[in-house]
């Protein structure tokens, strides 16, 4: 049983709502509130709909549809030169140096590039020259990966001074917490909670709590999110930003760092406000 499912399952035991496990690993399970169904599969919770899931799983289009609503990197996409050929269409450039060629009078050095859709860091690097930043494309771009893309990301860099990720359900800030690593070393991926060492630290500063529910206001204002991680940067310069939104975020090592009652929590006060709402 995958950490999500169990944590909502304790919040059902706690909360005495029924529940049905559908499949053998656990990984399915039906809630029923107030007459409606509410399906739960492995890190997929039921509380978004399928455009808004696909447009979290989609950066580039993240980014184009929140561009100029908060502020956020500066991303370019760019589709594969080793894509079916029915999408040749959509080709702006012939090949992986081309495609360097631009992210260079686009971007100054360092820039990330990353693959468009994928988690956990894998195939998101920092590219400090001109021939890191085409052996990065090239990288994304190897269709015999099991990380291959068939979209490329170049993404300005910030230099951040701490990253958040903050876990919102209809509206209202329900967690938070950084991705700390202070006291960490770098293991070869640049995703913070994937060093070694680094630690998921529960934040409860009401001024950090404050802030973060004032910078993301304007995407509530843009598009219904009902639930989600969002993944916001402060830099240096104490600005912050939204990197990305990931609508199934999961919550192992924050269960691994803290005490788990606070994710049991967290379920309980969702469930708890949809048996509310629905409520005639």
């Amino acid at each position: 049983m995958q950490t999500n499912i169990s944590l909502i399952l304790e919040a059902c035991q706690e909360l005495n709502i029924s529940y049905e496990i559908l499949a053998p690993n656990q990984n399915l399970v039906r809630i029923k509130l107030n007459g409606q169904d509410y399906y739960f599969v492995n890190f997929s919770m039921p509380f978004n709909n399928e455009q808004i899931v696909h447009i979290f799983k989609d950066k580039e289009y993240t980014y184009h549809l929140l561009k100029g609503k908060i502020q956020t990197p500066h991303t370019l996409g760019f589709l594969s030169p080793f894509c079916e050929e029915k999408y040749h269409k959509y080709l702006e450039f012939k090949d992986c140096a081309e495609i360097a060629a631009e992210v260079g009078k686009t971007f100054s050095l360092p820039v990330i590039v990353k693959r468009n859709r994928g988690s956990a860091g894998n195939n998101v690097l920092l590219c400090e020259t001109k021939e890191q930043v085409q052996a990065a494309i090239e990288l994304v771009f190897n269709v015999n990966s099991k990380d291959y893309d068939y979209v490329c990301l170049a993404q300005e860099y910030i230099d951040i001074r701490h990253e958040y990720r903050a876990v919102f359900f209809n509206h209202k800030l329900v967690l938070l917490y950084e991705k700390d690593k202070s006291d960490a070393k770098f293991a070869g991926n640049l995703s913070p909670l994937h060093w070694e060492g680094a630690k998921a630290k529960h934040i409860t500063d009401s001024e950090i709590i404050s802030e973060i529910e004032n910078f993301v206001r304007p995407v509530f204002e843009e598009i219904r999110i009902n639930y989600g991680g969002f993944d916001i940067a402060l830099d240096t310069n104490g600005e912050y930003w939204l990197i990305e939104i990931n609508s199934s975020p999961n919550f192992e090592i924050f269960v691994r760092d803290n005490h788990r009652r606070i994710a049991v929590k967290m379920f309980k006060d969702m469930l708890e406000s949809l048996t509310i709402n629905q409520k005639p």
